[in-house]
């Protein structure tokens, strides 16, 4: 049995115990509100409130000094129930609330509004900064709690002439509602005076609520970063530290404070004599190719003395793809190089190393792919978005290919068809494209390549298809069976490698070796890094073919 509590039946005698200054009370309300408050103090008032709460608080007290003799209910936006509730009341003496929760057997305040219950229309129309009149008013405030003909009885006895509604909203995102119910007499003027004000109000609360959803995002980031096991640091584009993750101290023995605002050329110096030129040479190429690059050197730390790390960094490019800086991690991989050492002469113990090796990489490329994707969600603008969005599917092409090492029998080599089929599904998740939106057909006979040429064939196949999925078919244009093709096969001693889309076409006029957009820079670089030739076919769509043989090994160790 339902121990729901039934609204009880509206009496005569309920009626009559309210107070007579709130039965059919006929009144003139001075136009005074803008006279003594300023558009511009009123701003001023809102963005100095800290709170949501504050500002609901604000939004009732003015609407009061306005419409004296109203009843004001307004309501915020629960998430918890996807619902409107009632923040806070106004006007209404304790008569009306009691005789409000007798009848529909809960309190003013306890109300809310599901917002599953208003379509599309209905909040567009609720959302265009009007202050809109309600039919049937106490009954649809109320959610159809009350019934329309008690509702009469209610808004006769009260007073009640007009009810109006206008919701807190930004781009049809309803946040919240003011509910006024006026009396006889009126001034319509205040009416448009408490319309202008819920606009001001309405963008002082939405402008709360972004700081608020900002400041839970610098606290989960500030939270990631704090207690992270690697460094991760960002250098702007004259090589100074911007920012470095308080994790130095633990694992380098450095304070924040003593690399904060010093040239990264003076961090590199640290490394041992022995590394220095391979890490000097894996910072100028990456930053030269605008690829991720990654080396394993000594650091010396803060007591003098060595310790390892695997360090892969990120080059960042602004909305005109100038460079902008970088950003890189360091992770210790010292018992891992303790353990080579100790072990190799045991092939069984060199496996154990390099998959774990495999895994740290994988789970640093995936640290940075988070922290870019953690902070694209700050980003207003969609140049600077798609630029963080292109870096972060990089970095996952990469730290795929260390995903599929972890999980091989056999480091040397990767099975292509699983790597490229993981990959593209990535990029179909990265942009939203359904898979039955643009067809897939992935053709790849069996094939296994080392891991000098997957790791520039897999970036190659990132851009070509990131490209294809971004603009060869635009939603302003129909398509009819729209496809992706990528076929990999080996002829002879080469492989070929077809990646087509039969969209809207590359311009015929694009010449590949002077293009200046960083998409088609990267992919005449890694052409040249696995010796291959490029063809690029526009008459049917977009088609790349690129000829191109093994890589040879190059000794890590």
């Amino acid at each position: 049995m339902s121990n729901k509590k039934e609204p009880e039946e509206i009496t005569k005698n309920d009626l009559n115990k309210l107070s007579s200054a709130d039965s059919e009370h006929i009144y003139l309300q001075k136009d005074y509100f803008l006279e003594k408050n300023s558009i511009s103090q009123i701003v001023f008032d809102l963005l100095n409130l800290t709170s949501e709460s504050e500002i609901l608080e604000f939004i009732g007290e003015k609407i009061k000094e306005m419409l004296e003799e109203a009843y004001i209910i307004l309501s915020e936006y629960d998430e918890s129930l996807d619902s409107l509730k009632v923040h806070s009341i106004y006007g209404i003496n304790p008569a009306i609330l009691k005789l409000s929760k007798k009848i529909v057997g809960k309190e003013i305040i306890d109300f809310s509004f599901p917002l599953k219950t208003i379509d599309a229309e209905s909040r567009a129309f609720l959302s265009n900064g009007k202050l809109h009149e309600i039919e049937d008013g106490i009954h649809f405030i109320s959610a159809g709690k009350i019934p329309i003909s008690t509702a009469h009885i209610l808004e006769k006895k009260f007073g009640i002439k007009k009810t109006y509604l206008m919701s807190f909203s930004w781009q049809n995102e309803m946040f919240g509602s003011a509910n006024i119910f006026t009396k006889k007499g009126t001034i319509e003027s205040n009416l448009k005076n408490v319309e202008t004000f819920l606009n001001i109000a309405s963008v002082a609360l939405k402008r709360r609520k972004a700081e608020k959803e900002l400041e839970d995002r610098e606290r989960l980031l500030s939270l990631v970063t704090d207690n992270m096991l690697n460094l991760v640091a960002h250098v702007d584009k004259d090589g100074i530290f911007m920012y470095v993750s308080p994790s130095v101290k633990n694992l380098l023995g450095y304070d924040v404070e003593e690399v904060l605002g010093k040239s990264v050329f003076e961090f590199i110096q640290l490394t041992h004599p022995e590394d220095m030129e391979k890490v000097m040479s894996t910072f100028i190429e990456a930053n030269q190719s605008y690829k991720p690059g990654s080396v394993q050197h000594r650091f010396k730390c803060a007591d003098n003395h060595y310790m390892w790390f695997n360090s892969s960094g990120n080059p960042l490019f602004d909305s005109e793809n100038n460079y902008n800086g970088v950003v890189f991690s360091m992770t210790d991989i010292s018992s891992i190089k303790y353990t080579e050492e100790k072990y190799k002469s045991s092939l069984h113990e060199k496996e154990l190393i390099l998959r774990e090796l495999h895994h740290r990489v994988k789970n640093n490329m995936q640290i940075i792919s988070s922290l870019l994707s953690l902070q694209s969600k700050s980003l207003k603008d969609e140049r600077d978005l798609e630029i963080f969005k292109s870096s972060q599917s990089r970095v996952k092409s990469m730290a795929l290919i260390h995903e599929k090492l972890y999980d091989s029998p056999d480091f040397s080599h990767i099975d292509l068809s699983d790597y490229i089929n993981s990959l593209v599904e990535e990029l179909y998740d990265t942009y939203n494209i359904r898979a039955d939106k643009i067809h897939l057909k992935i053709e790849i006979h069996d094939i296994k390549l080392n891991m000098e040429t997957s790791i520039p064939l897999g970036l190659l196949i990132n851009e070509i298809v990131s490209n294809s999925l971004k603009y060869a078919f635009p939603e302003n244009k129909n398509f009819e069976n729209p496809k992706l093709l990528i076929e990999l096969k080996k002829e002879k001693n080469d492989y070929i490698l077809i990646v087509m889309d039969n969209g809207i076409g590359i311009s015929d006029k694009l010449d590949l070796e002077k293009s200046k957009t960083l998409g088609m820079q990267l992919i005449n670089n890694l052409t040249d890094q696995i010796d291959g030739e490029l063809k690029l076919d526009t008459s049917h769509g977009t088609k790349f073919t690129i000829k191109f043989g093994k890589q040879k090994y190059q000794k890590r160790v």
